[in-house]
Formats: structure tokens, sequence, C-alpha cells
């Protein structure tokens, strides 16, 4: 398994414990528990393929990802009311981010994608499934209203761009991971956010 495996993998279980956590906040039943788990770890990832038409998304095609979203599904159900969720679940939605980013961003690189279409994919993958899982928890998605998240994976991919060919895969996916990470955390920790346009 090489790191970009590993990179997905970790973000699928991330995103699949952050859509489990809203679902139950939300009052879903167990079965819209795992279905919005699902939809928050491979959402992104059904779009950008659908998008960048490169046939039937890999999610179904590839099930190795299943036992990823049901370990990450199960484990807010099973720890309901034992942790202290606000800050957990932020920092596990920021591991999915990157993750998911740069592991996108690779794929587009040695695909060859122009840079518009580099971002396309790696934004998308990265918030997509969120936007996804808020739409359908008829929630206005946190990604338009006051969090530093889609800025941080697209600082994070356009880094992961530039320093590509200077140092390879290895170390610019971990550099961009760490990065996108750090602008999540850090703009959450002392509430650094975009300016909201008051209409008067």
């Amino acid at each position: 398994m090489n790191d970009i495996n590993i990179l997905e993998y970790l973000g699928i279980f991330a995103f699949a414990a952050s859509g489990a956590h809203v679902a139950i906040e939300e009052k879903f039943d167990l079965f819209g528990i795992y279905i919005l788990a699902t939809v928050t770890a491979m959402g992104g990832g059904v779009l950008r393929d659908i998008v960048t038409n490169v046939g039937i998304p890999l999610f179904f095609e590839n099930y190795t990802t299943i036992p990823f979203i049901i370990l990450g599904a199960t484990i807010p159900v099973i720890l309901r009311g034992k942790l202290k969720y606000n800050n957990m679940f932020v920092i596990i939605d920021a591991i999915g981010l990157s993750a998911f980013s740069v592991s996108s961003g690779i794929k587009a690189l040695e695909s060859g994608y122009n840079l518009m279409l580099f971002l396309f994919a790696t934004s998308i993958t990265g918030v997509g499934g969120g936007v996804l899982r808020d739409i359908i928890t008829n929630r206005k998605p946190e990604i338009f209203k006051t969090d530093v998240y889609c800025i941080a994976c697209i600082l994070g991919s356009l880094l992961l761009w530039f320093i590509y060919p200077l140092l390879g895969t290895h170390l610019s996916q971990h550099i961009s991971l760490i990065v996108i990470f750090s602008i999540r955390m850090i703009c959450y920790i002392k509430k650094i956010n975009l300016p909201i346009i008051d209409k008067n």
C-alpha cells in the first residue's frame, strides 16, 4: 500500500466519522447515520469522477473503501455522549480534508491536468462530501458561511502544484498535507474567518 492509498483511506475514515457525527446531531436513525457517513466520505470523489469523465466513479468499483466507512461511522455511534465532539471532529474533518485534497492532487498531477482542472479536482474531492452532507441535513454549507475550509484546500493544493516538480511525490505531498491541516486548525482555533458582507 503506497502513501496515496493510505491518505485516501485516512480521508474516507475521517469523513465517514464526520458524517456520522452530524447524522447523530440531527437525530438520524441507524440506517441514516451510515448513509450520511457514506455520502460524506465518498460524495466528493464521485462528483470529481463524474465531472472529469473518468468513467464509473471509483467508489462503485472498489469495495476496499467500505470497511473504512463502516469503521468511521461506527466509532461515533459507540462513543456518542462520551467525548467532546466539537474539537475532536474538527480535527478528524481537517485530516479528511487534507488527505483527500492531497491524494486527489497527486493523481491530477500524474494525469497531466491543467491548473484549473487540478484545483477543481482537489477542491471538490476535499469539500464535496461535506457540502452534500449539509444539503441532505438541510444546513447551509459551512464552507460558504464562516470556516476557512475550502480556502485551506486551495492554498495547500497550489503549494503542491508548484513544489511537486521540484521535490517529487513523497516530500511534496507531506508538506501540502501539513499546510492544509495547519491552516484549517489555526483558523479554527484563532477563529479566523473570511468577512461576511452585510446587505445593508
